[in-house]
């Protein structure tokens, strides 16, 4: 497309749903931590006339994530320290 800087739409929907591939994956593995993915969508190229950037776009990409229980917002209540040290900062 003319004029548009980003990435070709076919790697798009490529990296799109790889990776909605890797989360489905993810979901049968309890080590891993990672959230339900429960919606995803590509965007669309239509074909026809290219005369501005992301004209022929519809949509852009989105993924949906279950929310996981648990306390939210505790990043703002740590101390500078305890950033350093949180153990939101490790891998499990």
């Amino acid at each position: 497309m003319p004029d548009f800087g980003g990435f070709k739409i076919e790697d798009q929907v490529n990296d799109v749903q790889f990776e909605a591939a890797v989360y489905g994956l993810l979901k049968g593995n309890l080590d891993i931590r990672a959230s339900r993915l429960l919606y995803f969508r590509v965007p669309v190229h239509h074909h026809g006339t290219k005369t501005a950037p992301l004209a022929n776009l519809s949509g852009r990409r989105l993924f949906v994530f279950e929310k996981d229980e648990g306390t939210t917002n505790v990043w703002h209540d740590l101390t500078a320290g305890a950033k350093v040290t949180s153990p939101l900062l490790r891998l499990p």
